[in-house]
């Protein structure tokens, strides 16, 4: 009896014991992790503040010149001897100078004869106008003294009556006159001018060479306006607008090279769902076929904040720093990508965002924020 009631004892004894323990162990597992400041993470963080963003896309291509004209003959002969200006690449040309003549003398021949045979056919009617056109006599008397075949020739006098232009027509004056003048348009031909000012980019007919019709002679550009065509996205096209200043993405020049937008573009292109724009500039740093980088305007996106794209999560969250100094995630709409950054909205002002690369980040850490 006395063994029994001493193992009942002892079994109530280790009982209350075990309790005793049970609840010191789970005290303990409540009771508050105490960190040692110094191992703790520490990580840089960015306060937001939103604002309005603008958003522009980058682009490049290369640089046309806009005015740019084929030289071709459509005469043949020799090419004459330069006296002024050799028709060779980089020479520059004012508006009208000569930029090659073709040898003509066997063909000037030919048009001083028809203006010869002209002016004989208006001596021979000039007695008949006299006496039964006398109202109009001074005008043709003054047009023959005045004619040279060394020169282009007037317009001829005006009819005065419906019997004085059928009585031109069947002495030939009028198809003599309109060959006459045909010929001298031909000969126009011969001689090449500058239709604006600009410079050769491609030409190289040395003196003597035998020109033949249809065949290109040289390239012929303004060297200060050029074109630049571009491709975007049609989900932009509503934000581009006619004559928008659009600039240039330079690393070497220090001042701005700015320009417009000056056509876009109606078909989209199916394979990649673009839209072809076309910017213009006027500026006289730039060269034909130079690659450049330029920046188009979107508009601007209110209440956003601009944050690197290494920040942003699977595209829909980043980590911020709470009150406490430990990590939460928070969800975020991006709006607009660049190369480097993107526009996100859904963060409210004064979070503070994490802006450190911390390795085995995740929700709940707890982090040391430190200033910069």
């Amino acid at each position: 009896m006395r063994k029994s009631a001493v193992s009942v004892g002892l079994g109530l004894l280790l009982l209350i014991i075990g309790v005793f323990i049970s609840d010191f162990i789970i005290d303990l597992n409540k009771s508050e992790p105490t960190y040692n400041n110094n191992s703790l993470t520490s990580v840089y963080v960015d306060e937001v503040n939103n604002s309005s963003n603008k958003i522009e896309i980058e682009r490049n291509g290369k640089l046309k010149s806009t005015n740019r004209v084929n030289i071709i003959s459509e005469v043949q002969g020799t090419k004459k001897r330069s006296t002024k200006k050799s028709f060779k690449e980089g020479q520059v040309f004012n508006k009208g100078e000569i930029l090659i003549e073709i040898n003509s003398d066997e063909f000037s021949s030919i048009v001083k004869q028809a203006r010869s045979e002209l002016k004989n056919l208006i001596a021979s009617v000039l007695p008949d106008i006299k006496i039964d056109y006398s109202d109009n006599f001074g005008k043709w008397k003054n047009y023959f003294d005045n004619f040279s075949v060394e020169f282009p020739i007037n317009k001829m006098p005006k009819s005065t009556s419906e019997k004085e232009n059928l009585f031109l027509v069947g002495r030939g004056i009028e198809s003599s006159y309109y060959k006459v003048k045909n010929l001298e348009e031909r000969l126009s031909k011969y001689t090449i001018r500058a239709p604006f000012d600009g410079v050769l980019v491609n030409g190289n007919i040395s003196d003597g060479a035998y020109i033949i019709p249809n065949q290109t002679l040289g390239e012929f550009i303004d060297p200060n306006n050029f074109e630049l065509s571009v491709n975007i996205p049609v989900n932009h096209l509503a934000k581009i607008k006619l004559n928008q200043n659009i600039s240039i993405i330079s690393e070497n020049s220090k001042k701005d090279i700015t320009g417009r937008i000056k056509r876009v573009n109606r078909k989209v292109d199916e394979s990649t769902q673009t839209v072809k724009i076309f910017l213009e500039f006027n500026n006289k740093d730039l060269f034909e076929g130079k690659f450049v980088e330029v920046k188009i305007p979107l508009g601007t996106i209110p209440n956003s904040h601009l944050i690197p794209r290494s920040l942003l999560i699977n595209d829909n969250y980043v980590f911020a720093a709470t009150p406490e100094n430990d990590i939460s995630k928070i969800n975020v709409k991006p709006v607009f990508y660049n190369k480097e950054n993107v526009v996100v909205t859904g963060l409210e002002d004064g979070t503070r965002l994490i802006t450190s690369n911390v390795s085995n980040i995740y929700e709940g850490m707890k982090i040391k924020v430190v200033q910069r």
